[in-house]
């Protein structure tokens, strides 16, 4: 084997040339580095393939369960590696350390680390962990004077430093020791800080230092955190009788006892108590009281009253997002008693919402209920009552929907004073993709001129987005650390790292330059690694001021597998632009992947449907993670749903939902032409889905096959009129 054959050369790194060392890891093969016995070599050698290298490798062993050899690598790059390398790598040492239990090791890492860091950014990092160190070894003292000084830094505080705090001055026995729990029961959200809290306190048997109200007010929230919804509820309500003094910040806690309320389905009971603790309370927290009873009341039924206090907390409220929250409870409430009492609501409340994308789901649902039951004269209505108050996308929905039945003859010219061809003008400027492409289709067969292309409303150049305010004539300290960032990224990648690289992209997304992030998607294209290249081009065209280019609307629509997506296309007899797009929008071309109901691979395959279909190819053994094998079954499905229903949006709704829920619209919504089929069907995740396809195929047939939105449109609703 080639692995004893090399010398240990500065050609070569543990016996391996570094070109092939280099070329294997950006191939993903890692299984050569088993039978390198790195812990008996030189593990400087590791720096021969750049100044970050044991950083990365040890990632690498960490995969491979090699977690002492990973511990030696970032020791390496820690002490004798440069920035930003060296900086990462220790703080990986000390979280290591922190997670295994070596306290003593992480305290003295720590110490080392602090002073040798490049800024204050990274210190405030390592004296958190350090602080973790010390407070796991009961260094009381150290603890409480880290905290100070954190304190006097300002420096990024989280709860669990309240529960440092409050613990170690009760080992130290410091006065007021007792208000920092307490403290850190009555101001915050249950979470699992006040289930460790009480727990210490009942392990150290020291709650009968608080007067017993006080304790049972920390019981109810550590059995809140812990789901125990019925006893949190007596132990909290019982103690609120008793307290004395300052107590709790009652508006976290009526949202608290509400949610538990609508846990237990205890609906008039908890709308009445909370109206009840609420009477004494400051404005924010009566109203959310309020909030909360309204909602239990609604979903107990009582909606008359339910929907007087929602209208209440819309009125009274100065949080632009409870009045939204308000506003959405009144309006769901609305549509499930009839349409117009929802377009009353709607006529009343949208002039007060902030967000209006925050309604769009529940527009969404009440468009199709209307579909479905052909109320096309309720969708007018409902139209003309959101005109300039509706998300875009939504909008352009409501106004494709209209003008069709205006076009087909389902609504009177007298139901709106819009005529189609301004419905569909109305659509087209308002969406984006599926119904912006819809009223072109439309407007072209009217005699309007085509006006989608490729790239629209940008400059042809190709230039990005770059971080604003960069000074080329002197280089700052900040600019230095964007490009130790840069490069820090960029080495994953250089390591065949690319799903964590990806991965710390996307997290970090909106402060990095926009060159990096297509830098990056173009080299995770080059090597097969579609899924990550297009979510990391979906940031980047969301991040653009300017159109995005042809040569990125190919990485975001890339050909990949395209030899066999073309000869399945070919013997299938499938519109391969139809199954280019299926297998995007299925797994973004990920052969891996696997969905949380079980389906795998390209194209999303249940296994019941798989053995079905590979007995009609007569395969007798495959392997769903495996592409071609995958290809191949997944377009013998499609193709027979295409048989069987002639319709291509009909068949996305079988091959998404089953073929039996969609036999069963068909019935229900009998006579609707398929792109209002489309709209009354009853489950979101479909009818986004016949959307998501058409979309991808618009953009692969441009882009590839030198076809016209408007063709591809007619592909899809062939026969539609």
């Amino acid at each position: 084997m080639f692995l004893s054959l090399n010398r240990c050369t500065a050609d070569s790194v543990w016996g391996v040339s570094r070109e092939r060392l280099h070329r294997q890891l950006l191939a993903g093969e890692r299984e050569f580095l088993s039978e390198l016995e790195v812990e008996e070599r030189d593990l400087a050698e590791a720096f021969r393939l750049g100044p970050g290298a044991p950083f990365y490798l040890s990632r690498i062993f960490i995969s491979m369960g090699r977690k002492q050899t990973a511990e030696q690598l970032l020791n390496l790059q820690w002490r004798k590696g440069d920035t930003p390398w060296r900086e990462e790598a220790g703080l990986e040492l000390l979280e290591s350390f922190l997670e295994a239990e070596r306290h003593a090791e992480a305290e003295e890492l720590a110490g080392e680390m602090l002073g040798r860091l490049p800024d204050r950014a990274f210190e405030q990092r390592v004296q958190r962990l350090l602080l973790e160190a010390l407070y796991w070894q009961e260094k009381n003292e150290e603890v409480l004077a880290a905290l100070a000084e954190r304190r006097d830094e300002r420096a990024p505080w989280d709860g669990e430093l309240d529960l440092f705090a409050a613990v170690s001055s009760q080992r130290l026995g410091r006065a007021g020791w007792q208000a920092l729990f307490t403290g850190l029961f009555f101001n915050r959200a249950s979470s699992s800080l006040q289930a460790r809290a009480y727990a210490y306190l009942e392990q150290e048997d020291r709650l009968a230092a608080f007067p017993p109200a006080v304790t049972r007010f920390f019981e109810g929230k550590s059995l809140l955190y812990q789901g125990r919804n019925a006893e949190a509820i007596e132990r909290l309500e019982g103690s609120l009788e008793a307290l004395e003094g300052e107590g709790p910040d009652m508006e976290i806690l009526f949202r608290e006892l509400g949610a538990a309320y609508l846990a237990e389905a205890r609906y008039a009971e908890g709308a009445e108590r909370l109206m009840l603790l609420a009477a004494p309370q400051p404005p924010a927290a009566r109203l959310a009281a309020v909030e909360m009873a309204g909602r239990l009341l609604r979903k107990g039924g009582q909606l008359q009253e339910a929907e007087r206090l929602l209208f209440r907390v819309v009125r009274e409220t100065e949080s632009p997002e409870q009045r939204d929250r308000s506003i959405w409870f009144v309006l769901d409430t609305a549509a499930g008693s009839s349409t117009a009492r929802l377009i009353e609501m709607i006529e009343e409340l949208a002039p007060l919402w902030g967000e209006p994308r925050y309604f769009a789901d529940l527009i969404e649902a009440e468009i199709s209920r209307l579909v479905a039951g052909r109320d096309w004269e309720g969708l007018a209505s409902l139209h003309r009552a959101l005109v300039g108050y509706c998300p875009p996308d939504t909008m352009a929905r409501l106004s494709y929907v209209v003008g069709r039945a205006l076009s087909l003859g389902l609504l009177p010219a007298s139901a709106t004073p819009l005529s189609p061809q301004a419905l569909f003008l109305e659509a087209r400027g308002a969406g984006r993709r599926y119904y912006a492409f819809l009223a072109e289709a439309a407007l072209i067969d009217m005699g309007f001129p085509a006006q989608w292309t490729l790239v629209q409303d940008g400059p042809a150049d190709g230039s990005v987005l770059e971080t604003a305010g960069e000074q080329p004539q002197e280089q700052s300290q900040e600019q230095s650390q964007e490009q130790s960032s840069e490069a820090m990224i960029r080495g994953y990648f250089d390591f065949g790292l690319y799903r964590e690289g990806a991965e710390l992209l996307r997290s970090s997304w909106r402060s990095v330059p926009a060159g990096l992030l297509l830098d990056c998607a173009v080299t995770l294209n080059s090597h097969g690694q579609y899924f990550h290249s297009m979510r990391l081009m979906n940031l980047y065209a969301a991040g653009r001021r300017e159109a995005v280019e042809i040569p990125e609307l190919e990485l975001l629509y890339p050909r990949a597998y395209a030899e066999w997506i073309e000869e399945f296309s070919n013997s299938e007899e499938l519109p391969v632009t139809v199954f280019y797009a299926l297998v995007r929008e299925e797994s973004y071309f990920d052969p891996q992947i696997v969905s949380r109901s079980g389906a795998v691979g390209l194209t999303q395959l249940m296994e019941e449907t798989a053995a079905d279909t590979a007995r009609w190819l007569r395969i007798e053994r495959y392997d769903l993670r495996d592409p071609e094998q995958n290809l191949r079954i997944g377009a013998h499905h499609f193709a027979r749903l295409l048989v069987r229903l002639e319709d291509i949006p009909k068949t996305l709704m079988a091959y998404n939902a089953g073929l039996a829920r969609l036999r069963g619209w068909e019935r229900t919504f009998a006579g609707l032409p398929t792109d209002l089929l489309a709209e009354a069907a009853p489950y979101p995740e479909t009818r986004n889905y016949v959307r998501k396809i058409l979309v991808s195929a618009v953009y692969y047939g441009a882009l590839y096959y030198d076809r016209s939105l408007e063709q591809t449109v007619r592909l899809f609703f062939a026969g539609e009129q």
